[in-house]
């Protein structure tokens, strides 16, 4: 079995190789003047480019020219799969690709935004680890992007914390950018001419699901595996499976038990529950596994995460209070925001007695449920013996509870994103 050879040479840091580097200073198809040298990968070089007349800093990626015969017309069609496939992806959660094609002199490009900060293996390789908060938060963000590349049957195959970019996104530390769908699979396709291929096994073997490393089928549940292996990581500090040489290693993809996660880690401060996610993630059999990102990200969304509603991240919120009738529950403060160029904020709130009392959760705003304002008319009724009214039942006790309360959160317009704490807890209004 050989590996791939875009597995064996990935972004890494060359300040060198711009010395008498004859694309810097020209400018490809007329459009995008390349500034600079950044970094070179298995399918060519990446530069730091400008795009004419905007003037737009853009990363344009070049297809090495130096290859020859069927290995150029490979590389050639999987850079054209990319980035086809890439610039139909929207999430912001993944790389915008604005262009692709053919410059001159059989050169291929792909110009895409440039990103100012570091990736995931940088990150874990200066933290050692991460907490389960911002492991989190990191692996919900990937979820999202994947989640929308697979709804298009697209899957990444080489998800990898070199493939995931960490950057300052407004006032936001660790936004994620997925980058790097080389090895992208579009299950739409009659044939995989890469299933064709004996001998070649295509990914990163430390991140290789096992019916990736055998050759079988695979689909969105190839990923769930790679990411089950990028949270194991980023929350003890080392991959599950990493034997010395790539043999062994896919072969305890396929064969060995997850070592348990405090076996490599002693002090690991984690809850069972997110230990149970990432070891299902990491099931042998795609069977085992969550079916799909939604359910990843569901289960993702309960590790450490408050069940009261948040607000979105801006520094000029006021104060919203919800008074409650004597006897239920105290007035709760709750964050409203208005976020610039948007309309007002309608905060779900879920206050804990009205829940266990009545069943339900209130809705402030503009815009309330039906089930609200029923619950609204039950607590503000008058008090037993005012016109023959009964009074509101005397909140149970917590042990009654059967489940969590639960909220809505609506935006005017929708699809907002809503953060508690810094921390993202709906990712598009209403939730």
């Amino acid at each position: 079995m050989t590996m791939d050879p875009m597995t064996q040479e990935k972004l890494a840091p060359e300040p060198a190789a711009a010395e008498g580097d004859a694309l810097i200073g020209s400018t490809i198809n007329g459009r995008y003047e390349i500034l600079d040298f950044i970094a070179k990968g298995g399918m060519g070089r990446v530069y730091r480019g400008r795009q004419l007349p905007l003037g737009r800093i853009c990363a344009v990626k070049v297809l090495n020219p130096a290859l020859e015969g069927s290995d150029m017309a490979d590389f050639q069609r999987r850079f054209f799969l990319e980035a086809s496939v890439a610039s139909k992806l929207t999430h912001p959660n993944t790389v915008t690709v604005y262009d692709y094609g053919k410059a001159d002199g059989d050169r291929y490009f792909m110009a895409m935004e440039f990103l100012d900060g570091g990736t995931l293996k940088d990150a874990l390789r200066a933290a050692g680890f991460f907490t389960q908060e911002r492991a989190v938060h990191i692996a919900r963000q990937i979820c999202r992007s994947l989640r929308e590349a697979h709804a298009m049957g697209v899957i990444h195959r080489d998800l990898k914390p070199a493939n995931v970019f960490l950057i300052i996104h407004g006032d936001e530390t660790d936004f994620v950018k997925v980058l790097d769908f080389g090895l992208v699979k579009d299950v739409n396709e009659q044939a995989d001419t890469d299933a064709t291929q004996a001998g070649v096994c295509m990914g990163s073997p430390k991140y290789m699901a096992p019916e990736q490393i055998a050759g079988d089928a695979v689909d969105g549940r190839t990923d769930i595996y790679a990411l089950g292996v990028v949270l194991y990581e980023m929350l003890t500090g080392r991959v599950p499976f990493d034997k010395g040489n790539h043999m062994s290693t896919l072969m305890a993809h396929v064969s060995e038990a997850v070592p348990p996660m405090r076996s490599v880690r002693p002090d690991l401060d984690i809850t069972p529950e997110l230990e149970a996610v990432v070891l299902r993630c990491l099931a042998k059999r795609a069977d085992d596994r969550f079916a799909n990102m939604d359910e990843v990200l569901s289960a993702l969304r309960l590790q450490g995460m408050p069940v009261v509603s948040g607000a979105y991240s801006d520094p000029s919120t006021s104060a919203l209070s919800l008074q409650l009738p004597s006897g239920l529950a105290a007035t709760q403060s709750v964050p409203e925001t208005r976020p610039r160029g948007r309309g007002g904020l309608v905060v779900g709130v879920a206050v804990a007695a009205l829940a266990v009392a009545a069943g339900v959760a209130l809705s402030v705003g503009r815009k309330a449920e039906p089930e609200a304002k029923a619950a609204v008319a039950a607590v503000s009724a008058p008090a037993a013996g005012a016109a023959g009214v009964a009074a509101p039942p005397a909140p149970a006790a917590p042990s009654a509870v059967a489940g969590l309360p639960k909220i809505r959160v609506e935006t005017e317009p929708p699809n907002a994103s809503v953060k508690e704490d810094g921390v993202e807890v709906c990712n598009a209004t209403p939730c």
